[in-house]
């Protein structure tokens, strides 16, 4: 069996709470202060419930969560990874 490091790969990253006031500014049909459907990175997400959203990915359809962090991958691809997994896997890049 061979193993394999991950190559140095450049992502962005977002939290709920900025996920959330991204949809407010970003023309999100606002119900009851909450941003429940609009497009993220070209990708229709929708609200389930006040915390959670419910992302396309290229596996089907995830649960984000106040515990997860939404990733835009290289190619666009979007979807959410709980927080500790993202603190092990990614350092932040600075400018």
């Amino acid at each position: 069996m061979a193993k394999y490091k991950k190559k140095p790969v450049v992502i962005e990253a977002i939290t709920f709470d900025e996920f959330i006031e991204f949809g407010r500014n970003n023309n999100a049909n606002i119900v009851n202060g909450m941003p429940w459907s609009f497009t993220y990175n070209g990708h229709s997400v929708t609200h389930e419930n006040d915390e959670r959203y419910l992302i396309p990915t290229l596996e089907g359809i995830h649960n984000f969560t106040p515990l997860d962090m939404l990733i835009t991958g290289v190619s666009g691809e979007i979807y959410p990874c709980k927080i500790d997994i993202f603190e092990m896997t990614y350092d932040i890049v600075e400018d």
